[in-house]
C-alpha cells in the first residue's frame, strides 16, 4: 500500500471517529448548535492561522462570491447531514451523505462542459440502485433520516463544483474557513433559540470533534500531496466502511440485510465513478487536488 493511500484511509478514519462524537452531541444538543460550534470552533481556529500566515480570513475581494457559494452551499450541507446524523444510524447517514459524486457527476456537465457517456451513466443507475436499497422508499419503511441525508448530498457536490472556480486562486484554509463561517452564520439563529448549556462531557467532545477533524485534514491533504489525486480519491469513500464499523461497534447500529447490501452496491459504484472521470483526463480535472477540502 502506498503512503498516499495510506494516509487517505487514516484521513477517513478520523473523519468517521469524528462525526461519531457529532453523533452524539446532535442527540443530546440538537443539530443546529452542534452545528454552530463546529462552525465556529473551525472559524476561530482557521481564522488565527490564517491571521499568523498573512492570508485573508475571508478571502480576496475578487473571490468572495464563489467563496460564498461554496461556504453557503457546504454549510446546508452540513447542517443537513448533522441533522441526518441525529435521526439515523451512521451507517445510513455516511453513506448516502458520500453519494455526492452522483450528483456531481450531472452538475459537472452543464457547469464544468464534462461529458456524459455509457459507462457514467451505468454506474450512476448502479449508485442509485443502491441509494434505494438504503433508503427503503415505502410508507412502511422509509427512514426520515435517510431524506436530509441525501439532500445534504446534492449541496454538497454543488460545494464542490463552486470549489473549482476559486482553488487556484485561494489558500485551501481560506476556502475551508468560508464553510465554517457559513455554517456558524447559518446555524446561529436557531442554536440560540433553542440553546442547551452543554456539560463537561460535551464539551470535551466538540473539543475533540474540532481536534479529529483538523488531523483528518492534515493527513488528506498529505495524500494529495504524496501521490496522484485520481488514486488517492477512491480511497476516500473507505469512510462508509468505517462508518459501518463503527456504528456497529460503538453505537450498536446493524445494518439490515437491504441496507448492507445497498451500502456495498453504493460504495462499489462511487469508487468506480471517481476512477472513470478521472481517467477520461477533463483538462478541469487535472487539478482534482482542488477538492483537498472533503469535509462537505
Amino acid at each position: 500500500m502506498s503512503a498516499g493511500t495510506l494516509h487517505m484511509i487514516l484521513a477517513s478514519l478520523v473523519f468517521s471517529v469524528a462525526y461519531s462524537f457529532i453523533k452524539v452531541l446532535t442527540g443530546s444538543l440538537g443539530f443546529w448548535q452542534t452545528a454552530f460550534l463546529r462552525g465556529t470552533l473551525g472559524f476561530l481556529i482557521l481564522s488565527v492561522w490564517l491571521v499568523r500566515i498573512g492570508e485573508p480570513v475571508l478571502g480576496h475581494r475578487a473571490n468572495r462570491v464563489p467563496l460564498a457559494a461554496r461556504g453557503l452551499f457546504g454549510g446546508v450541507a452540513m447542517i443537513l447531514y448533522f441533522w441526518a446524523l441525529q435521526l439515523t444510524t451512521l451507517a445510513n447517514a455516511s453513506s448516502l451523505h458520500y453519494a455526492h459524486p452522483l450528483f456531481t457527476t450531472f452538475l459537472a456537465v452543464p457547469v464544468l462542459g464534462e461529458r456524459l457517456n455509457a459507462r457514467k451513466v451505468l454506474l450512476v443507475f448502479a449508485a442509485l440502485g443502491g441509494v434505494l436499497l438504503i433508503v427503503q422508499p415505502t410508507p412502511a419503511l422509509v427512514r426520515l433520516g435517510s431524506l436530509p441525508a441525501l439532500v445534504s448530498a446534492l449541496f454538497a457536490s454543488a460545494a464542490y463544483v463552486s470549489i473549482r472556480f476559486v482553488s487556484s486562486r485561494e489558500h485551501p484554509a481560506v476556502i475551508i474557513n468560508a464553510l465554517s463561517f457559513c455554517t456558524m452564520v447559518l446555524a446561529a439563529p436557531m442554536a440560540l433559540a433553542t440553546w442547551t448549556h452543554p456539560t463537561g462531557r460535551l464539551w470535551a467532545f466538540v473539543a475533540a470533534a474540532g481536534v479529529l477533524t483538523t488531523v483528518a485534514q492534515y493527513f488528506m491533504t498529505m495524500a494529495y500531496k504524496l501521490e496522484q489525486a485520481s488514486t488517492v480519491s477512491a480511497f476516500s469513500f473507505s469512510s462508509i466502511l468505517w462508518a459501518v464499523m463503527i456504528g456497529a461497534l460503538v453505537f450498536g447500529e446493524i445494518p439490515e440485510r437491504l441496507e448492507a447490501f445497498g451500502i456495498f452496491i453504493l460504495f462499489g459504484s462511487l469508487v468506480a465513478l471517481v476512477l472513470v472521470r478521472a481517467r477520461e483526463g477533463h483538462p478541469v480535472r487535472r487539478r482534482e487536488a482542488d477538492l483537498v477540502p472533503k469535509e462537505l
